[in-house]
């Protein structure tokens, strides 16, 4: 895999790692293939390898067939353009990366939002065009 690709796909995890600054020492979900770990207030950003995503149930990151929908559950890329789609399975509640027709992992959006793959972002469902919101895309 492309050094560069691989370079781009976990700098969205560092990006969201989480504040550990006030928290309570454990290990906490970024998305499917990264999670921090807040000992003391300091974070350390863990990412899984490939092939393997977080497991809530175990705190580690492992093989994604013991892992639930979304995390295991790999999407087919190999006919899709290069970008993010909305996970209609998980409600849209989270979306999937795909690179040269091979998926890159699932990532979720934050709470009380969905994907808006117009923008390329999570979004206000009312904001986000169906199926994954409401907006019929016209102004009041």
């Amino acid at each position: 895999m492309n050094p560069a690709f691989v370079l781009l796909i976990l700098l969205p995890a560092a990006a969201l790692g989480m504040n550990c600054t006030g928290q309570p020492d454990g290990n906490y979900e970024i998305g499917c293939r990264s999670y921090s770990i807040c000992t003391g207030g300091k974070t350390t950003i863990i990412t899984c390898d490939m092939e393997m995503a977080y497991n809530q149930d175990t705190g580690k990151c492992d093989d994604v067939t013991n892992i639930p929908p979304p995390c295991g559950i790999k999407k087919d890329c190999s006919n899709a353009k290069d970008g993010r789609y909305a996970d209609v399975d998980n409600n849209c509640k989270s979306y999937y990366t795909c690179v040269g027709g091979e998926f890159a992992g699932h990532n979720f959006c934050p709470s009380s939002l969905v994907f808006n793959e117009k923008l390329q972002s999570c979004d206000w469902p009312k904001q986000t065009p169906p199926p994954c919101g409401t907006s019929t895309g016209t102004s009041p």
